[in-house]
């Protein structure tokens, strides 16, 4: 079956970006700019991983033993003397007539056929670019709940309690790239029409 690694590479995205930043904490109190950075990193760095992708999908797609692979460069040698045209030293125009001509085929073997497509394949070319994500999340080991302390000697209004009925304080919870878009399909609707043009 043929492979494009191409195809709805909106959806892949958000699949891909679930996988490795799913819970994460977005390192914004501003929402808004936060879905704003994702749309400028996808503008800036998606169309090279977009062609990366393309002639990753070629190379899979290529029969190891097609001639595609075994046939190696073909490289022409040419001779003209006393040529029609008057050309100045100087000049980096080819002559129109040519004398004589030899060329130099190359052919490879079945192993070298391998052997020059598996070192052409990457075992990866997506990686590098989610890393490029990593810097809108907070990256800590400990939880990022809210802290709470109790009140001595005060009694707060209820809308400030916490719900262990602590007062709320230095509370530096963010939401999760989850939380943000709950599914693949809004987020491809926002990334359509967000005002930055699509590139991927």
């Amino acid at each position: 079956m043929p492979v494009d690694m191409t195809a709805n590479l909106p959806k892949t995205l958000y699949y891909l970006l679930y996988a490795k930043y799913g819970n994460s904490s977005i390192a914004d109190t501003d929402e808004n700019q936060f879905r704003y950075k994702v749309w400028q990193t996808i503008f800036m760095y998606g169309p090279a991983w977009k062609m990366r992708l393309a002639i990753q999908s070629k190379l899979l797609n290529l029969d190891p033993d097609s001639e595609d692979i075994s046939k190696g460069t073909v490289m022409f040698y040419n001779h003209a003397e006393n040529p029609d045209t008057a050309p100045t030293t100087g000049s980096f125009q080819e002559l129109d007539g040519i004398n004589s001509q030899s060329t130099s085929n190359v052919k490879r073997g079945k192993m070298e056929n391998y052997a020059t497509l598996n070192a052409l394949i990457n075992t990866d070319v997506t990686e590098e670019f989610l890393e490029m994500f990593r810097k809108l999340f907070i990256s800590v080991v400990s939880s990022q709940g809210a802290r709470y302390y109790q009140e001595v000697n005060e009694d707060p209004p209820p809308e400030y309690l916490g719900a262990c009925g602590y007062n709320e304080y230095g509370s530096y919870v963010t939401k999760t790239f989850q939380e943000i878009w709950k599914d693949a399909d809004e987020f491809v609707a926002e990334y359509n029409s967000n005002g930055i043009p699509p590139t991927i």
